[in-house]
């Protein structure tokens, strides 16, 4: 894995990039507004506007940085602070789980442990991927044909 040679990338959409950015935005304003109160009244404009706008654009740049790359080896999960890796021998299953107000890829392993993929997802307004169902399906296609039928011991 790793070679540049992935069959198929899946990454969050643009719309659930600037749903992600919009999120942290505005929790930075909230916290921003609070320690306002506390600043010069000089200084106060700059810091109600600077870091939240900061904070949201890098949220839109993280949002499109993670992703999902499968290639003949397995899945590989791409995300700066949680990467994983599954081969296709220690795959079980593929199947869509509820997390909070998501549906997300959950890849259960023969060790017991599952990988939950940070791309496709499928949520509310910004966060929907109208396509979620034929990626899914291309990804549970992708594992039948490469897995291996032998019996696990």
């Amino acid at each position: 894995m790793g070679d540049g040679c992935a069959l198929v990338s899946f990454r969050p959409t643009w719309r659930q990039a600037i749903g992600q950015g919009l999120t942290a935005g505005v929790v930075c304003a909230f916290v921003v507004l609070a320690v306002s109160f506390v600043t010069p009244p000089q200084l106060r404009v700059a810091i109600l506007v600077v870091p939240p706008l900061a904070v949201g654009l890098a949220g839109v740049a993280a949002g499109r940085r993670c992703a999902t790359e499968i290639d003949d080896y397995g899945i590989r999960r791409t995300m700066p602070a949680l990467a994983g890796v599954a081969s296709w021998r220690q795959v079980v299953d593929i199947r869509p789980e509820r997390r909070h107000r998501r549906t997300v890829v959950a890849v259960y392993l023969d060790s017991g442990e599952t990988l939950r993929l940070p791309a496709p997802y499928d949520g509310l307004w910004l966060a929907r991927d109208p396509f979620f169902e034929r990626r899914l399906f291309m990804l549970v296609h992708l594992w039948e044909t490469h897995r291996d039928w032998s019996v696990h011991s």
